[in-house]
């Protein structure tokens, strides 16, 4: 009688913990970067707290500097892109150029969005240039 009274009890404390740990997991996405970056791998987590704010960290590895590219670049813009709003930037990937990876981590409050990652020749770059490397539209709830 005890034994079935303990097994109900430790089956509705991992529910429980489950429905508690659940704001907390991460939505994850590898893909291969477009031209003219075509060995740059991206990795981008999306990880939602208690309060709905989504945390989106973005690492690119295998990334070519990007004035080898062209002389005239700055460096990697992440962008975030929300149906019917204006194209919000989110900064440009750290980069380490002898280790040939960039991360950026942001946040949005926003369930669906577009993560966008271009080649830019400017900071005050206002929407993602011609070179977009990376699209891909997160979803989560």
């Amino acid at each position: 009688m005890f034994g079935l009274m303990k097994r109900r009890l430790v089956s509705r404390l991992c529910v429980l913990m489950l429905l508690v740990a659940a704001p907390g997991c991460a939505a994850r996405y590898k893909l291969d970067a477009e031209a003219p970056t075509y060995a740059a791998q991206a990795k981008l987590s999306v990880k939602v707290n208690k309060t709905g704010v989504r945390s989106l960290r973005v690492e690119m590895i295998h990334l070519a500097p990007p004035a080898k590219i062209d002389p005239a670049n700055q460096g990697y813009m992440v962008w975030i892109a929300v149906p019917g709003q204006a194209t919000a930037k989110a900064g440009f990937l750290k980069y380490s150029e002898r280790r040939r990876r960039g991360v950026l981590v942001a946040t949005t409050p926003h369930a669906k969005f577009e993560v966008i990652v271009s080649i830019e020749q400017s900071s005050s770059a206002t929407a993602p240039g011609p070179k977009v490397i990376i699209r891909k539209i997160v979803a989560r709830s």
